[in-house]
């Protein structure tokens, strides 16, 4: 039987490059070393870590492939992700992050979630209209995928927004397909592949994709191309290994459904 090499996803779960950068190096260089890996799926919103923390820096340069989802939802530095980077500053990484990744087909531009909510003054805020403001960009760094996701209302989120004084603003089934019309229509004019993440109504995404990884692999390498398990059901991910487990996750966006440290 063909043993493949794994593929490893830092994380989902957690920021690890922005919050447990020093920690993240450790495990790499414990537990995933870079002779038993086939790729390294990295996810940040905040990726000054990759190359301000040495350990972390050297480790990554040894990887065959690195694959990264960069998120940035225009949100960063306000009530809804406090210790997140803003979007202005964040998209100042777009350069070093492809410089890193050697392939622009290897970086995920991640505009997620799209949120819809009442703050705390009264106010009716969306995200969405960072998009348009984000495709130039996006678009001169030469990324062309895009992964979007409506923000999920578990009942965790909902509480957790409540305490801030944030309600959800429910909106229809219309104003969903104009939202869809539109970001369909940013994307055409700039050449953008639209992912949508978990999305109904969407064709399954893999945000974690074997085969692409298997097509960008520098040395041809192989690895599994099997579903994973224990993903939602509009997942189309393929196998990897988390290593973010269930640390909490210091950035504290308030709409987040893993594990952040809540932030007063």
């Amino acid at each position: 039987m063909n043993e493949f090499k794994k593929v490893i996803s830092a994380s989902r779960r957690i920021d690890m490059v922005g919050t447990a950068p020093h920690q993240l190096a450790e495990i790499l260089a414990q537990k995933c070393p870079p002779e038993t890996v086939h790729s390294l799926v990295i996810w940040t919103k905040n990726p000054e870590n990759l190359f301000a923390v040495q350990p972390l820096h050297k480790i990554l340069q040894q990887y065959d492939q690195l694959f990264f989802h960069y998120t940035i939802t225009g949100m960063g530095g306000s009530i809804l992700e406090p210790r997140v980077p803003d979007p202005l500053t964040a998209l100042k990484w777009l350069d070093k992050i492809v410089a890193l990744a050697r392939e622009t087909r290897r970086i995920r531009f991640r505009f997620d979630p799209i949120v819809h909510l009442k703050l705390p003054d009264g106010s009716l805020y969306t995200n969405l209209p960072w998009l348009e403001r984000f495709a130039p960009r996006i678009q001169q760094a030469g990324i062309a995928d895009i992964s979007i996701s409506w923000m999920s209302a578990y009942r965790k989120v909902v509480a957790r927004l409540r305490r801030a004084g944030i309600t959800i603003n429910e909106i229809s089934s219309q104003c969903w397909k104009d939202e869809t019309d539109l970001i369909n229509e940013i994307a055409d004019r700039f050449n953008f592949k639209i992912h949508g993440c978990c999305v109904p109504q969407m064709p399954k995404s893999k945000c974690v994709d074997g085969i692409l990884l298997n097509q960008l692999h520098p040395l041809g390498e192989k690895c599994s191309t099997q579903k994973a398990r224990g993903q939602r059901s509009n997942c189309g991910c393929t196998e990897s290994w988390d290593i973010g487990w269930y640390f909490k996750c210091a950035h504290g966006c308030r709409y987040c459904y893993a594990n952040p440290i809540e932030i007063n």
